[in-house]
C-alpha cells in the first residue's frame, strides 16, 4: 500500500516510544496493529501471529508455518520464528517459539486488545497493557491521509449516485446496485486494492425501524418509505476506512420528521464548528448533548457524536463525554450525532473529517446535508 520507508518509520517511531517508557519490547498480536506495522494483510484467526519489537535490536515475527510465505513479505520484520500449528508437539508450538523470540527482554508492553491466551503465555514476564501502537495510529501520515481522501471521494460518488434515483417506493436493492457500481471504479483505479483489503458497502436504515441505530433494511425488495431513511456509503480502501451517511426524506412526511431532521443537522454543524486542535473530544460531545437537551430531544440520543477512522472503521479518538483525548492535527474522524425515535425513525448524517493545523477539512462535503437538497 505504502512505501517501505513509511512502514520502517512506524517501527522507528515505536522503538523511540518504547525507550521513553522504559519497556524492553512491545508484543503486538492484534490483526489491525500487525497490518499497520508489517504492511501485510494479517488475518490470524485461531493461529496466533505475534510481533516482538524490542526497544533496541531486530524485530521478530512469530507465525504459523502456513503463513510463512505471505507474512514473509513484510519490509519491517528482521527475523521469522515459525511454529508448526496451534496444537503442536512439545518444541513446535507457538508459546515456546514466542519465548525464543522475546529472548532476554523482561518488561513488556502488550496491545490493549490482546487475547487472554497471549497474556497467559507471558506469565513469566513483567507485562503491562500499553497503547503505544494505537498512539501512533491515531495521527495519520500524509500517505494515510491521501488514501483516506480517495476513499471518501469514492463513497461520496456512490452516495450521490444513489441519491440521484431516490424517491418513495424505490427498492433498496435498486439503490444498492447503483451505488455498488463504484466498486468497479475503485478496482480500475487503485492498483493495490483487492477483495481482501477493500470493501465498498451500501446499506439502508428505513423508517420506522431505523429508530434503532443498528437496524438494517436488508431485503432487496424493501422500498424507501414515506418519511426518513438513512443511506450509508461506507467501507475500506486498501484497509483505510471512510464513510458518507445521509438522512433523506421521501414522499409524504410530517412536521415532526422535518424538525428532527433539522435538529440533527444543526447538531452536526455545531460539532463541526467546535472541532479544532487543542479542543477536548469530551467537550464537543457534551456541547452537542446540551444542545439536544435544550431542544427537548435529549431522550432521542443513543450514542457519541463520532469516532476515529483508519485501519479500523471505529478507532481512536472516540468523541465521547468520557474521553480524555484532545483533537490533534492529522487525526481522521467521523462526525455523526444522531436522533432516534421509536416508531418514527432515525436521523443521522456522517462525514469523514480531517483535523488540520487550524481547524478541519470535511472530505465528504460533495454530498449536501440540508433538508431541501435531501428531500425527494
Amino acid at each position: 500500500m505504502f512505501t517501505t520507508t513509511e512502514y520502517q518509520q512506524r517501527i522507528i517511531n515505536l522503538k523511540a516510544r518504547l525507550q521513553q517508557t522504559g519497556l524492553d519490547a512491545m508484543i503486538v498480536s492484534t490483526d489491525p496493529n500487525l497490518t499497520y506495522l508489517t504492511g501485510v494483510s494479517v488475518f490470524s484467526m485461531e493461529r496466533p501471529v505475534v510481533m516482538v519489537i524490542p526497544a533496541e535490536g531486530p524485530t521478530r515475527l512469530v507465525l504459523p508455518r502456513m503463513e510463512q510465505e505471505p507474512l514473509g513479505e513484510s519490509p519491517t520484520v528482521d527475523h521469522h520464528h515459525v511454529y508448526w500449528e496451534l496444537d503442536a508437539n512439545p518444541g513446535r508450538g507457538w508459546v515456546e517459539t514466542l519465548q525464543q523470540a522475546i529472548g532476554p527482554a523482561k518488561n513488556l508492553g502488550v496491545d490493549p486488545f490482546a487475547e487472554l491466551t497471549l497474556t497467559t503465555a507471558l506469565s513469566d514476564y513483567h507485562w503491562q497493557i500499553s497503547p503505544l501502537v494505537e498512539d501512533l495510529r491515531v495521527i495519520k501520515s500524509p500517505a494515510e491521509i491521501a488514501l483516506t481522501r480517495r476513499a471518501a471521494n469514492y463513497w461520496t460518488q456512490a452516495m450521490n449516485d444513489m441519491l440521484a434515483i431516490a424517491k418513495a417506493g424505490t427498492p433498496v436493492g435498486e439503490l444498492m446496485a447503483v451505488g455498488g457500481k463504484i466498486a468497479q471504479a475503485v478496482f480500475d483505479h487503485e492498483p493495490a486494492a483487492n477483495w481482501i483489503n477493500t470493501n465498498v458497502v451500501q446499506f439502508f436504515q428505513c423508517a420506522p425501524l431505523s429508530g434503532s441505530p443498528h437496524h438494517l433494511s436488508y431485503r432487496a425488495d424493501e422500498v424507501l418509505p414515506d418519511g426518513p431513511s438513512i443511506i450509508n456509503a461506507v467501507g475500506a480502501l486498501c484497509h483505510y476506512n471512510a464513510e458518507n451517511e445521509r438522512t433523506i426524506l421521501t414522499g409524504q412526511y410530517t412536521a415532526q420528521y422535518a424538525e428532527l431532521f433539522d435538529l440533527v443537522t444543526q447538531g452536526q454543524q455545531l460539532a463541526l464548528d467546535l472541532i479544532k486542535p487543542g479542543v477536548r473530544c469530551a467537550d464537543v460531545d457534551s456541547a452537542v448533548q446540551e444542545f439536544f437537551i435544550k431542544e427537548g430531544v435529549g431522550d432521542s440520543m443513543r450514542h457519541r457524536i463520532g469516532h476515529g477512522f483508519g485501519i479500523e472503521p471505529h478507532e481512536r479518538p472516540f468523541i465521547s463525554e468520557g474521553s480524555e483525548e484532545v483533537f490533534q492535527s492529522n487525526m481522521m474522524i467521523s462526525v455523526e450525532p444522531g436522533l432516534y425515535v421509536d416508531g418514527v425513525g432515525g436521523f443521522r448524517h456522517s462525514d469523514t473529517v480531517l483535523i488540520t493545523e487550524t481547524g478541519i477539512e470535511n472530505l465528504t462535503t460533495g454530498t449536501p446535508t440540508d433538508r431541501k437538497k435531501l428531500t425527494f
